[in-house]
């Protein structure tokens, strides 16, 4: 019997693929066959994993392809071709899916390319000696033969739960999970827009599985629903499953639509322990024009009101596109500074990328994209943004990692804004061109070092009250954890005589113990109520989370 390996080369070691685990299941489930699964990252050397595939020493390969990965597997398979000639290559997911032909003229390499839905596809393919199958496409004396589409399974309950024991219980890397497929939006620059309907595990289904993840020690179950929040009896009955049966040191992730949520679901989400839930919400652009041309609406009002009245035990992301169509870099300021607005802790600043099958792709002339024609397909500028802007946005991108993102730098950051901008973008337009300016763009940099910055850009802008901003930035710098070092800017006025008083009255195992768990600091400036009086401060590193009390 032939050896059959699915490989899978993610984006970073921490992730995990969803799609190869489903078709390894089923493909089992309903045939005699056995499949391997073979993992790794694009992180990892090209040489480094065809010596890996090599030693398998499979008949047939089968790669799960991504915009993430596309360039680096054609170059894999190239290679394993000249050690492995006799071998079988066959690719599969959205970065094949959607342009097969061209894939196949491109890479000679490729022997067939599996279209769509997976699990029927690849059952029928390694089922039957005729390998002319629906959602097969392939090269016969330089002709493209294809079928056409397999029907997309009804029952997806029929597809087995993807993980395994041993992975539940290995607890390093992000579990993927799906209740659902397909979109019934049709955004313009989502593939997910081509596939209209959508299909959902039972309830049931569902549940039996989250039980699988809730016994498990996992810590993070990320749901690739790509609008988990469609059906409320649905989406409510997973979540009140999950809150029934809430367990400490899990978060499950969601992306969901923000705007339909009612009052009842807002009240139902104020109850969820903090931590236990995480939404991405795509907010993508707030100019009107942009949204009307990417078959897009948000209620802007509702959205941000739903928002901040989760906002204080839901972990949100939101996230931007930069690139859209009528979006100037100056009406991308407005979408910035709501965004800012909304308190999530994350803001994801995405830039458009001209996908294969979608209508954007069908827009290039209309709206004059200039995109990087190899992935990611990134635009380059359009008849409404310069390259030179979406480079000074990519450039922001980096500061927002940095000092929003990150969640170090809340209190400085805030006072900064609060204190010396009319609108949060202008900072981090003028934090970027300082880095830029200085050569430290395009550097890796240490959190030390990106402290140490953040003051010398004070500095230099001769802002008023940096007396005050240093404190802030000192409480930053105490949050992160117990300090290895103190820079330049960070005079230490603790009262070293009190701090040894509050250990022992801590009653620690030793001192040594209460030292290395805590720090003690003066702040001439109330940093904790905003006001102008000296405070002492005791930070507790005992916990996860560093807990502050005030002398």
């Amino acid at each position: 019997m032939d050896k059959i390996v699915l490989v899978g080369i993610n984006s970073q070691f921490i992730h995990t693929n969803l799609a190869i685990r489903y078709l390894k299941k089923y493909v089992e489930k309903y045939s005699d066959l056995k499949l391997d699964i073979y993992e790794s990252n694009i992180n990892n050397q090209v040489q480094h994993i065809i010596t890996d595939l090599f030693n398998l020493k499979a008949n047939h390969y089968i790669f799960s392809t991504y915009i993430w990965n596309k360039e680096y597997i054609f170059r894999i398979i190239k290679e394993l071709k000249k050690i492995m000639p006799n071998i079988t290559i066959t690719l599969g997911g959205p970065e094949v899916s959607y342009n097969a032909k061209e894939s196949l003229i491109e890479n000679k390499s490729i022997d067939y390319v599996l279209i769509g839905e997976g699990e029927k596809v690849l059952l029928n393919f390694l089922t039957n000696k005729d390998k002319n199958q629906r959602g097969v496409a392939y090269l016969s004396n330089d002709e493209f033969i294809y079928l056409g589409d397999e029907f997309p399974i009804e029952n997806l309950d029929t597809i087995p739960f993807p993980y395994t024991e041993k992975e539940l219980e290995e607890n390093i890397k992000i579990l993927y999970y799906e209740s659902s497929r397909g979109c019934p939006f049709s955004c313009s620059y989502c593939l997910s827009s081509i596939d209209k309907g959508v299909r959902y595990w039972s309830l049931e289904r569902v549940k039996q599985d989250l039980e699988k993840f809730l016994k498990s020690d996992v810590e993070l179950v990320k749901f690739v629903d790509r609008t988990y929040n469609l059906r409320k009896d649905r989406y409510l009955g997973i979540w009140e499953y999950l809150l029934e049966n809430y367990k400490e040191g899990i978060t499950f992730h969601f992306e969901i639509n923000a705007n339909i949520f009612d009052e009842e679901v807002v009240e139902f989400l104020q109850k969820v322990p903090d931590g236990y839930f995480q939404f991405e919400i795509g907010v993508q652009s707030i100019n009107k024009a942009t949204m009307d041309s990417i078959n897009r609406r948000n209620l802007l009002e509702r959205l941000k009101n739903n928002i901040k009245a989760i906002s204080k035990n839901i972990h949100l992301h939101v996230d931007l596109i930069a690139g859209l169509p009528y979006d100037t870099y100056e009406s991308f300021k407005d979408s910035f500074d709501y965004v800012y607005d909304l308190d999530a802790e994350m803001i994801q600043l995405g830039f458009l990328k001209i996908l294969s099958g979608t209508k954007i792709a069908t827009e290039i002339e209309k709206y004059d994209y200039k995109y990087i024609e190899f992935p990611p397909y990134e635009i380059l500028s359009n008849c409404f943004i310069k390259y030179d802007e979406l480079v000074k946005l990519k450039n922001i991108e980096k500061m927002l990692d940095y000092y929003y993102n990150s969640e170090k730098f809340k209190n400085s950051i805030k006072y900064i804004i609060e204190n010396n901008y009319e609108r949060p973008f202008d900072f981090f337009e003028e934090v970027s061109e300082y880095y830029e300016r200085t050569g430290l763009l395009g550097l890796g940099h240490k959190i030390v070092a990106i402290f140490n910055y953040l003051e010398k850009f004070y500095e230099e802008k001769n802002f008023q009250g940096k007396e005050i901003f240093i404190e802030y930035l000192k409480l930053d710098y105490l949050l992160l954890g117990k300090p290895g070092m103190y820079p330049d800017w960070f005079i230490s006025n603790k009262d070293k005589e009190k701090y040894n008083q509050i250990i022992i009255e801590k009653n620690f195992k030793s001192s040594r113990e209460g030292y290395k768990k805590t720090e003690f600091e003066k702040f001439s400036y109330d940093v904790l109520n905003n006001e102008n009086k000296s405070i002492e401060i005791l930070f507790d590193y005992s916990d996860k989370k560093t807990k502050l009390e005030l002398f």
